[in-house]
């Protein structure tokens, strides 16, 4: 069942927009429905379903703020209109803390040896090959010829999620269709190049570093050139995301190869990287398609102004609330309120924003705005005490050289790939609230935690 994981977090559409959103969306009942086989299957694994003091008394303080400053956001609010409604949101609030404990303990229950933590894998692998064969290459098509529009406005009808209130992204059928961008199941293209970046590329990029086969579960090199051509894949579609985030996850991923790769390969990548590098100024300066696109996109971007005053607004709206947040979707008033003048002046404020809301335009502003430091807060100094193993777990393996355990140096690997991805990305947006990303960090904890008791009972 592990394996299914990642497939099913892809599945982020939300049907019927009046429910809370947690709950409108297909992943929370399938994960509910493969926790409760598990549990029938084997009835021994409830005794692994334990709730520590401390996160269930930190997670009850931060639900029960949560609570009360929707209330009093809402309260405040000139647009309620522009907010999920008390009810809904507070709905969608407890749903959501639900869904965090229900995929931790479905990690818990599910990924307790090697054969399933590679299970896992393998299924992801798996995953983003079908996915892209399946959705994402159709759509690259799709950018430039009508001829499998078909087949791609079926994939949109049916598993696409989209942004309420913005009917001009999907009007021709599908985002791809209409916008000429790929996003696959995403609402919009940067959506999808954060989770390539966060869920996908850590991964590859991993077994590349090691030359690791995960379907092998060894170091081979005779199929390291199966990893490269999915690594090419996924920034081929980066590319034809015509999105900034997609450009830059380019970037960093090529920048965690040339810091990561040993002497010999660092080289043959850094000459490798130089030739495209020179392509791409030829090709640019000789196929107005490809100057009009990294000018749109990257060298001569427009737009901007309204994500750089959402984000100060954010800020300004966290340094006003700084210890309790006004409320996870409550912060478009603020933002309204905070926003500086000289960034307002567009066509997308308004004509959009003012009619349905400012949307969170930086998720680290977001979090901090949204949940204030009592939310934040313990969350990063977990995730720093996760860091902090890991490093432990990774240098106490490459002392003991058992080839046995080279997956779990690989996958350590990959989730500072993975974090350094999702703390990079979060300056800018993207749907944080997904699944799958529940899944993947949640995959990569249970990990950790289950080499290390290996390690402690084995060596």
């Amino acid at each position: 069942m592990a394996q299914w994981l990642v497939l099913i977090g892809l599945f982020t559409k939300t049907y019927g927009s009046s429910m809370p959103a947690t709950l409108a969306s297909l992943p929370i009942y399938l994960y509910f429905i493969l926790l409760c086989r598990k549990l029938w299957l084997q009835p021994e694994k409830i005794n692994e379903i334990t709730f520590d003091p401390k996160v269930t008394l930190w997670t009850f303080i931060v639900l029960i703020d949560q609570l009360i400053v929707i209330g009093v956001s809402y309260a405040v609010t000139d647009h309620p209109d522009f907010t999920r409604g008390i009810m809904n949101s507070s709905v969608n609030t407890v749903a959501y803390f639900g869904n965090i404990f229900l995929i931790y303990y479905l990690t818990v229950v599910l990924l307790d040896s090697q054969m399933q933590i590679l299970k896992f894998v393998q299924g992801t692998i798996r995953t983003f090959i079908g996915f892209t064969i399946l959705v994402l290459l159709p759509q690259v098509v799709a950018t430039v010829s009508p001829i499998l529009n078909g087949w791609v406005n079926l994939i949109g009808r049916l598993f696409e999620a989209k942004h309420f209130g913005r009917d001009d992204f999907y009007s021709m059928g599908s985002y791809v269709t209409t916008l000429h961008r790929v996003n696959g199941l995403s609402s919009e293209a940067s959506f999808l190049a954060v989770l390539l970046a966060v869920v996908f590329i850590p991964l590859i990029l991993a077994a590349i570093r090691y030359n690791y086969s995960y379907f092998h579960n060894q170091v081979d090199r005779t199929k390291n050139k199966f990893y490269w051509l999915m690594l090419l894949a996924s920034f081929f579609v980066l590319f034809f995301a015509k999105t900034t985030t997609g450009i830059l996850v380019i970037i960093f991923a090529g920048l965690i190869l040339l810091i990561r790769l040993d002497v010999k390969r660092r080289k043959q990548l850094l000459l490798l990287g130089i030739l495209a590098c020179c392509l791409l100024a030829l090709i640019y300066f000789t196929v107005p398609y490809i100057q009009n696109l990294l000018n749109s996109f990257l060298f001569k971007k427009q737009g901007t102004s309204n994500r750089l005053g959402g984000t100060i607004g954010l800020m300004l709206t966290f340094l006003h609330f700084p210890i309790t947040g006004v409320g996870d979707g409550f912060t478009s008033f603020y933002n309204f309120k905070f926003v500086p003048l000289s960034t307002i002046n567009n066509w997308e404020y308004q004509n959009v924003f003012q009619k349905s809301g400012y949307p969170i335009q930086s998720i680290w502003g977001g979090w901090l705005a949204g949940y204030g430091l009592i939310g934040v807060g313990p969350i990063l100094l977990f995730v720093y005490h996760k860091c902090k193993q890991a490093v432990k777990i990774y240098q106490k393996i490459d002392t003991l050289k058992n080839s046995s355990l080279t997956l779990y140096q690989v996958l350590i690997e990959s989730f500072f790939y993975s974090l350094f991805m999702l703390v990079v990305l979060a300056l800018f947006t993207f749907s944080w609230a997904d699944s799958i990303y529940l899944v993947i960090f949640f995959f990569y904890f249970v990990m950790i935690k289950f080499v290390g008791r290996q390690l402690q009972n084995e060596y």
